[in-house]
């Protein structure tokens, strides 16, 4: 996450011509990243306009040059006296209209150019939610989801920030396409519902585009472009997020979206998938041991309203497995542990 002050930072040395090459770079980079922060450094340099010029004002000795300006008054004629009295009184009624206009042209400016403030929503393991972004793009995020958003769109793109899970329906609009930040990809969308699932843990990024288009590209700076056309519906894109490398798969829809009814499917999965997903679904940390692991068994079940205890008994019904809950323990900062699940061959 980025540091805004010292980011503030960098724009004030930048106003006062002090930045050396490397926070050139770092300012630069930032404002490159996004519409936002461009508007955002537009509108701070305005701000530091001003303060300078109020400073500046301020420095002006009112007291001594209306004392010189006496003085010259008492030497004039008549004539120039009514003169003056006549500037004085124009300059009176003008200075006001000049401060009105200055500030109906800095407050258009500004409403121009808004900032958009960041939101984020996150969802605990073992919790699931749902919101609306302010263009009626609707977002459902799974277990242990964050969510980093604006409370507005502004310019020609709109962009959020995915760690987790979630089920997009976009609001179609292409001339503002929509895109999920992915941490060095994004995903592009203009109106489609998709699935992306990106957990910081995991080493796949997996994409499934229910109805419309996708496409993914890549944000980092310099790192070679994947052309990627976009995905034909019911299609599962995974990216593996090391090696910059993607298969598509053709896949079983119901399963990759059973989650936001609140059904966890399992379809001849290996173990290292099963205990992901059932881990976070529940808010545990499940271990299968190197047996069943090097067995290659895959699990194929559906669970929707069972507690853990129920799932893994019916896990146990249907497959050659046993396993063993060890009971949650108090830590050194008053919170408990998650509940641990082994689970070994029967």
């Amino acid at each position: 996450m980025e540091d805004k002050d010292y980011i503030y930072h960098l724009i004030t040395i930048e106003f006062n011509n002090q930045l050396d090459a490397s926070q050139k770079l770092e300012l630069q980079s930032w404002l490159d990243s996004s519409l936002a922060n461009q508007a955002e450094y537009n509108a701070l340099i305005k701000i530091l306009n001003y303060h300078q010029r109020l400073h500046q004002m301020k420095r002006i000795n009112i007291d001594r040059d209306l004392s010189i300006v006496k003085k010259r008054f008492g030497q004039l004629s008549r004539s120039k006296k009514l003169l003056l009295n006549f500037q004085r009184i124009a300059a009176i009624l003008i200075i006001p209209l000049i401060i009105y206009a200055a500030w109906n042209i800095f407050d258009r400016s500004t409403t121009n150019e808004k900032i958009a403030l960041l939101k984020s929503s996150e969802t605990a393991y073992g919790v699931r939610s749902q919101i609306q972004l302010s263009d009626g793009t609707k977002v459902w995020l799974n277990s242990g989801t964050k969510l980093t958003y604006p409370d507005e769109f502004i310019g020609q793109t709109r962009e959020v920030k995915l760690e987790g899970e979630a089920y997009f329906q976009v609001e179609s609009d292409p001339d503002h396409p929509f895109y999920v930040d992915l941490n060095g990809f994004k995903v592009k969308a203009t109106g489609t519902r998709f699935n992306i699932s990106n957990y910081p843990d995991d080493k796949d990024i997996l994409a499934y585009l229910e109805h419309g288009k996708i496409a993914l590209v890549s944000s980092v700076e310099g790192a070679p472009e994947i052309q990627l056309k976009p995905l034909n519906e019911k299609e599962l894109l995974v990216l593996n997020k090391a090696l910059r490398q993607y298969n598509l798969q053709q896949v079983d829809g119901k399963k990759q979206t059973a989650w936001m009814k609140g059904t966890l499917v399992f379809k001849n999965d290996n173990t290292a998938d099963v205990a992901t997903r059932l881990g976070r679904w529940f808010n545990a940390e499940i271990v299968f041991d190197d047996d069943l692991q090097k067995s290659g068994y895959v699990f194929t079940a559906t669970f929707k309203q069972e507690s853990l205890e129920e799932a893994l008994k019916l896990l146990s019904y249907s497959s050659p497995v046993k396993y063993k809950i060890i009971s949650t323990s108090q830590l050194g900062d008053s919170s408990f542990s998650k509940r641990k699940v082994i689970i070994s061959k029967k």
